[in-house]
């Protein structure tokens, strides 16, 4: 609202109170004692010393003296009415200056009550004595200084967060902005904000409700505005790539949860537009959200890495970070649950709900979580057919889909996936076992002598195949102890007690390489996880190491050399985004460790 306007309010505001004033002569002092005492203090005047409330009456009763100057037809009137014009306006600049000390004291609702009451004071005497305008431009001046101060003081400078300024940031500043805005977000509302509103409350408390409200709207709707739109601004310049989800999570987090106290702290109509930019900011983080989750999703399914298979068998990059994505973003049910619930789900992630008969999956942000996991299985079987060897194909399945099986089991995950999830998928990852050992040791037990005569011939081929194997195999790895154990116990159930049947009974008639114990220490020495930790392969896995915790998980930010988001020319569409992963590690690098490393190895 204008000034010129809300002076008009505050002048019929107070207008009745003047009017009572001139009404009653008898409680005034004479005119030329309250002259005295205006040129007294005008003569004397000192900033430092405290304020009469008798110059306070005084002013008023001059002012009400030059209101009956200004209606007296006498001629000899004109003189005095323009002397006593000039001895007001000489008042009205002293305590305009006054106004000023006494408001820059202020620092906040709680500040001394003397203090306010005499600001008050001084309010309710420029108002009623026609000095609404310079009261309102010193009281909005020094309070829009003092709440921009203060949010400078919570890390937010109104002035440098704006369109062009935001623009040409790189990431790393840009985040650490987006981190002191969550940082001064609940003190801007539940004290900076809440306080001015109270203090503008205390002061204009003789004018009416509507004054009030719109003298709060002059201070702070500009500024606050201006901070509630800070995350419709990053949403515009911020790239779509899934690193950037949590920030802006943290954002919409922050300030869905603000929503009742902004409510209560702007629930007037003048500050209407305050409102009104914070539901666009949410609106624009929520739409930012859902597009980078469907980046996100893209980036599984159109994954072009160089290294498609993982050396042994072992886990995936891949697989390490979207599960680990996923743990970080199981963390954000409560914004998620809003965000996703009017949002259509892929076809996939439909079926997945509607054939969840009793509703396991309990939320959208379940059924998205869900749907992602299915997407990971989907692109971990196709790279699982990038293996020659099928038996190693089925490993590199049970390494991968283990992985996720534990790391679900043992997350926050199994709240949104349930029991049952685990257990399906365990299903699956020993199916594979079953697999692995089928395709890979079935062949050997078939090479062991059925007839006499075809002994020497069947065992020096059993010794051939069998010593090939364990050779080939011996980069081969299976991740988890357990499961380790387990496939190296049906290997040597599937050939041990066979061979050892016929090693007793043939060992004495000719030479034989392998003794039972022989073929079962074999066995046990492999699916071995190089005690290094490190996976042999070409690349580089270096990084800037510029690193973004969530909840203890490290993620990796835009432009770090071991994960980069990049157009592929023929193989991807403009726009789409590829995953690109390190092959080399190093666990005993003493340096920073590469972010695309961190999120990989947060087990």
């Amino acid at each position: 609202m204008a000034t010129t306007t809300l002076v008009n309010l505050l002048t019929n505001s107070s207008s009745n109170r003047v009017d009572d004033d001139q009404n009653r002569p008898s409680r005034m002092l004479p005119i030329t004692d309250s002259i005295s005492t205006i040129h007294a203090f005008i003569s004397k005047w000192d900033p430092h010393s405290a304020l009469s409330s008798r110059l306070l009456h005084a002013t008023t009763h001059l002012h009400s003296y030059l209101l009956h100057l200004a209606a007296s037809p006498a001629r000899s009137s004109r003189n005095e009415l323009m002397r006593t014009n000039s001895l007001l306006q000489s008042a009205m600049n002293c305590l305009d200056q006054e106004l000023r000390n006494h408001l820059a004291a202020i620092s906040d609702v709680h500040t001394l009550t003397e203090t306010i009451s005499t600001v008050r004071s001084i309010v309710e005497t420029m108002l009623s004595t026609g000095y609404g305008e310079e009261c309102l431009i010193t009281y909005q001046s020094i309070r829009r200084s003092a709440v921009t101060s203060q949010l400078n003081q919570l890390g937010f400078d109104p002035y440098t967060n704006r369109t062009r300024k935001l623009r040409k940031l790189k990431w790393e500043l840009l985040d650490n902005r987006i981190q002191s805005w969550i940082d001064a977000s609940q003190k801007a509302v539940r004290s900076v904000f809440f306080h001015e509103r109270q203090l503008s409350d205390k002061i204009f408390g003789a004018s009416a409700q509507s004054v009030r409200d719109s003298v709060f709207a002059t201070i702070v709707s500009d500024i606050a505005g201006n901070f509630f739109s800070f995350p419709e601004l990053v949403c515009k310049h911020v790239k779509r790539v899934p690193e950037r989800l949590f920030r802006l999570l943290d954002m919409y987090e922050s300030l869905s949860d603000l929503i009742p106290d902004i409510e209560s702290v702007f629930e007037s109509e003048p500050v209407s537009s305050v409102r009104t930019k914070v539901m666009s900011s949410l609106t624009k983080l929520s739409v930012s959200i859902q597009t980078i989750l469907y980046e996100f999703e893209r980036s599984i399914q159109k994954d072009t890495t160089k290294t498609q298979t993982a050396p042994g068998g072992q886990v995936l990059a891949l697989t390490r970070y979207v599960m680990n994505y996923l743990l970080s973003l199981s963390d954000y049910e409560a914004p998620l649950r809003v965000i996703l619930a009017d949002v259509p789900q892929e076809s996939g992630a439909s079926s997945i709900q509607s054939f969840d008969s009793d509703d396991r999956y309990g939320s959208p942000v379940s059924v998205r979580i869900s749907w992602l996991l299915l997407v990971l299985l989907r692109k971990l079987e196709s790279k699982a057919e990038k293996y020659h060897d099928v038996a190693l194909s089925y490993l590199f399945l049970v390494n991968n889909v283990h992985y996720m099986v534990k790391k679900v089991d043992n997350s926050t995950l199994k709240e949104s996936l349930g029991d049952e999830w685990v257990a399906v998928h365990m299903t699956k990852v020993r199916r594979y076992m079953e697999g692995h050992v089928r395709s890979g040791w079935a062949h050997l037990s078939a090479t062991l002598p059925v007839k006499e005569e075809e002994t020497v011939e069947r065992v020096r081929e059993f010794e051939m195949v069998f010593q090939k194997v364990v050779k080939e195999r011996e980069g081969w790895v299976i991740v988890d102890p357990v499961l380790r154990n387990e496939v190296r116990l049906l290997v040597e159930s599937m050939l041990v007690p066979a061979y050892r049947g016929w090693y007793q009974v043939y060992r004495g008639k000719m030479e034989v390489r392998f003794a039972p114990e022989d073929v079962r220490n074999h066995v046990f020495g492999l699916y071995e996880v190089s005690r290094s930790g490190s996976v042999s392969g070409s690349g580089s896995g270096s990084g800037s190491g510029k690193l973004l915790r969530r909840f203890g998980c490290y993620l990796p930010q835009q432009g770090d050399m071991s994960v980069r988001f990049q157009i592929e020319g023929a193989k991807a569409l403009p726009g789409e985004f590829s995953l690109r992963y390190p092959i080399t590690y190093d666990l005993q690098q003493h340096h920073e460790l590469s972010l695309r490393h961190q999120i990989q190895n947060f087990d």
